[in-house]
């Protein structure tokens, strides 16, 4: 990658990015890179109306033991009786505020309101009864499932002491590589590098070419979503290369990428504890991007690297990123032969008895702040199964996927670029 700064004023950009870099970032202004975007607060007020007049109460109960469902050759879905199992997948990344992962910050009190109200309200299954109940049907109630991915730090300061408080059981996605060296991914690493990166602009070898602007602390954020979608597009050789040239234009401030992930012992202590753990790859990839060796070594050593760290067969995996062209039959074969039971994406909807246990589906809507429409889209979820996969994601679950953030229609940082 290559910027558009001349000569001398790179070499004043490199001497105010090391004296930048040596000082750990200012987490506190950039905390609300985190938050929903504002569109949200309208949800959430028809929400509360919808909460207040009981309509997410009665969704509740409908859902129990119906759905809609939309019969061929008729206009409108019809109310049916619901004759098989069906599973929702949330997924998380984090619990906590400030810090690495910048796109990601649910409150303490908000996770602990939602496994309240799930542990009130769902049947609460770990990835394994989900398995064992896909496979042999007992109940059409609603059931959920949490995970994780990545594996941050404040998943055993902030999250498994609520989890323990209300009996919740969890899978943990490792991304095995960063818990063994202490080290985030790379796209954790290129959020930091946009924060801190001393120019006002960049040019990313696009085709056409496309100017990143670097004005504001959203503007970076959007400008590292850019790159990292670029990346995600690319042979994983190409994209290591280019966060190399990236991370030797821009120094990382070393103490605000340190104590970010788990450590063994405190992976130990959940799992001693009943938590599950699963593998994330070991380098976080786009797994269809891999020639046969990479992925063989990605599924493969990460599972002999976490069975032997923690001394326990391990059988689950996440794939990064998650969206079904990023997944992959070679890499679900893979999977299979390697001795893993099950594989969950980032693909929306309800899981069934019929789902591919290698392709199994989440739901990214967690980090809603307002408890109300958490319960909303919760319900919505089991009622309009079929209306699921069109769920919108979260904005946080949306920066993650490297996907646009809705709140930034009209006001794009990218623009086109004839350099």
């Amino acid at each position: 990658m290559r910027n558009s700064l001349s000569k001398d004023a790179k070499e004043v950009a490199a001497a105010d990015t090391r004296r930048r870099s040596s000082d750990a970032l200012d987490w506190r202004r950039l905390e609300s890179l985190a938050d929903p975007s504002p569109n949200s607060g309208l949800h959430s007020f028809a929400a509360q109306l919808l909460f207040s007049g009981g309509a997410v109460r009665a969704a509740e109960g409908l859902a129990r033991s119906a759905e809609f469902q939309r019969t061929p050759g008729e206009l409108l879905p019809r109310l049916r009786r619901v004759m098989r199992p069906r599973f929702a997948i949330l997924c998380y990344h984090r619990v906590g505020r400030g810090g690495v992962p910048i796109y990601s910050g649910l409150p303490a009190s908000v996770f602990e309101a939602q496994m309240r109200y799930l542990r009130k309200h769902y049947r609460i299954l770990s990835l394994g009864d989900v398995l064992q109940e896909m496979a042999e049907p007992r109940s059409t109630e609603p059931a959920v499932a949490i995970t994780f991915d990545d594996g941050y730090a404040d998943l055993y300061t902030q999250a498994f002491p609520i989890l323990q408080r209300y009996s919740v059981p969890s899978t943990i996605y490792l991304t095995v590589g960063a818990i063994d060296s202490g080290e985030v991914a790379w796209y954790d690493r290129v959020f930091v590098a946009f924060q801190v990166a001393p120019a006002k602009d960049f040019v990313l070898p696009l085709n056409p070419p496309r100017r990143i602007y670097l004005e504001t602390p959203e503007g970076r954020l959007r400008a590292a979503v850019e790159f990292i979608t670029l990346m995600r597009k690319l042979p994983a050789a190409e994209q290591r290369a280019h966060c190399a040239r990236l991370e030797s234009a821009v120094p990382l401030p070393s103490e605000s990428l340190s104590n970010r992930m788990l450590t063994w012992d405190q992976v130990r202590q959940m799992q001693a504890a009943g938590v599950s753990l699963g593998t994330h790859t070991i380098t976080h990839p786009v797994v269809s991007n891999l020639d046969d060796a990479d992925l063989e070594w990605e599924l493969g050593e990460s599972k002999r690297i976490l069975e032997n760290r923690i001394q326990h067969h391990v059988e689950d995996f996440a794939f990064p990123f998650g969206k079904s062209e990023e997944c992959g039959q070679k890499a679900i074969s893979a999977l299979s032969r390697l001795g893993y039971r099950s594989a969950v994406t980032t693909e929306a909807g309800l899981n069934v008895p019929t789902t591919n246990p290698f392709a199994l589906l989440r739901v990214s809507f967690c980090e809603e702040r307002s408890l109300k429409m958490f319960a909303l889209r919760l319900s919505q979820l089991f009622l309009f199964p079929e209306y699921s996969t069109s769920m919108p994601e979260s904005s946080t679950a949306s920066r993650e996927s490297g996907m646009a953030d809705s709140r930034n229609d009209g006001d794009s940082s990218v623009a086109a670029s004839n350099a």
